[in-house]
């Protein structure tokens, strides 16, 4: 559920604030069509307990006017006075000894009170009212007499409009301690009223969600292309100045962008001159002692006074690499990447290429991702004895995996091998030479196509190397 949850929640800021808003919108009118269609029953109820009492006052003053009591045999004949066949009632009545209780219905105590305050106006006599509404069909069948099924049926037959389910139920003492029980009919829903306000609902969307979709994308575009660039900062793909766009704070946000890229690319530039000026004064030195070390008559004295200058370069070299790595000019290009794994396979006598089963062409730059590989298939041949190397595509990306017999490395400090100059001490020996930067260039080269490096032991002893790259 929780996987699920985020596959429908949207990842960028624009839809989620649009989803939000959705939302809110929804609950707000879901909100907002529980609260009129309660006030719409509550109206509903209002009418039909208004009829009710109006109908049964009216009763009791005409058969008073007449010289009978309500619930006298005559009130039958009395009913034919009424517009009954044209007009078929919706509200029946009965005078019974004791006030008729349905537990399920609910009570209306403000309504009672309201009733209670007009009877005591007239000179019906009812005292003790109690009014109630609830579902038709828990009426009993006295109350349900023909009038009211009559109206039931003929509201049936009309298609615009559906037959009420619902009851008012009415109840109040005669002067003689009798109890009159009248039911009536509550006007239904009218589906008119559910359309209209799925129809404000629409309206309710397109006045406020097209407006926040042009603000917030007038927003999130600018935020879109200032992620692009501060991915892209320091780097050989670095992009010019953006463009001012959106809002004011957002232009602010982009002008101090554009500055602080400025100062940054001069700095890369101050850096890599300077580098360039240290690599040349050292180098010019380290040359000619290498010249004077050719002089040395002891041979012993003279391998090891060369071997220590020629270490030295080369430790120098690896961190002018590694300095100038975010700038390297190398321009990306598609290439076959078994082809270039095979090339550089071939340079080591003990590494072995498992041909792959297709062909993978990804944009990379060939001559630092060659770095890279020699990096990590050097570290496998000299601290594994050999190397076997294969390529395994995935959906988004292809890995590299090289793999040696080793010992392997401690679990615990697999992490900061990647460091400058460190080393898997309790597995791998500092008399091997090297500079301690082959790992930490080869991650950085990877990072910087998009990729990355990983160590892990292998179960039958071991390490492999996996160097992993975007097909993009």
């Amino acid at each position: 559920m929780r996987n699920r949850g985020r596959y429908f929640w949207p990842k960028s800021l624009y839809g989620q604030i649009l989803l939000v808003v959705a939302l809110a919108l929804l609950a707000a009118q879901s909100i907002n069509a529980f609260l009129l269609l309660s006030g719409a029953r509550n109206r509903a109820i209002i009418e039909t307990a208004t009829m009710v009492v109006g109908r049964v006052v009216n009763q009791i003053e005409r058969r008073r006017d007449h010289g009978f009591q309500l619930g006298d045999v005559q009130r039958d004949r009395l009913g034919t006075m009424d517009n009954q066949r044209r007009h078929p009632p919706t509200i029946s009545f009965s005078v019974d000894p004791a006030p008729l209780t349905i537990g399920r219905y609910e009570a209306q105590p403000e309504l009672e009170g309201r009733v209670a305050e007009f009877l005591a106006q007239t000179d019906a006599g009812l005292r003790d009212i109690r009014i109630s509404s609830g579902a038709l069909a828990l009426l009993p069948p006295h109350l349900r007499d023909q009038p009211v099924r009559r109206r039931m049926m003929a509201n049936l037959h009309r298609k615009e409009r559906p037959a009420s389910q619902f009851a008012v139920l009415f109840s109040g003492r005669l002067a003689d301690g009798r109890w009159v029980n009248a039911a009536g009919l509550v006007r239904p829903s009218e589906t008119g009223s559910i359309l209209a306000l799925l129809a404000q609902t629409l309206i309710l969307y397109i006045a406020v969600l097209m407006p926040l979709a042009w603000v917030v994308r007038r927003v999130s575009k600018p935020l879109e292309q200032l992620t692009r660039g501060v991915q892209h900062i320091g780097l050989a793909g670095e992009t010019g100045p953006l463009a001012r766009e959106g809002p004011g704070d957002i232009r602010q946000l982009i002008d101090a962008f554009n500055a602080m890229q400025s100062r940054v690319s001069t700095l890369l530039g101050e850096k890599d001159v300077m580098l360039g000026a240290i690599g040349h004064d050292l180098k010019t030195p380290l040359a000619a002692l290498r010249v004077r070390v050719e002089s040395v008559e002891d041979d012993a004295e003279r391998e090891k006074m060369a071997a220590t200058i020629d270490e030295m370069v080369t430790i120098l070299d690896d961190i002018l690499t590694l300095a100038r790595l975010g700038k390297s000019g190398e321009t990306s290009q598609r290439t076959d990447i078994g082809a270039l794994v095979g090339s550089v396979a071939e340079e080591f006598s003990d590494a072995v290429l498992v041909e792959p089963d297709q062909r993978i062409i990804a944009n990379i730059r060939p001559v630092l991702l060659r770095r890279a590989l020699r990096n990590l298939i050097g570290n496998a041949i000299t601290y594994g004895k050999n190397a076997s190397i294969s390529l395994r595509p995935l959906a988004n990306s292809l890995q590299i995996e090289i793999e040696d017999t080793g010992p392997g490395i401690a679990p615990d400090i697999i992490d900061a091998v990647f460091e400058p100059f460190a080393r898997a001490e309790n597995s791998r020996s500092r008399s091997t030479g090297g500079s301690g930067l082959g790992l930490t260039i080869a991650r950085a080269i990877a990072r910087n196509h998009g990729g990355d490096v990983r160590l892990e032991n292998r179960d039958g002893g071991g390490l492999r190397a996996i160097l992993e790259l975007p097909k993009s």
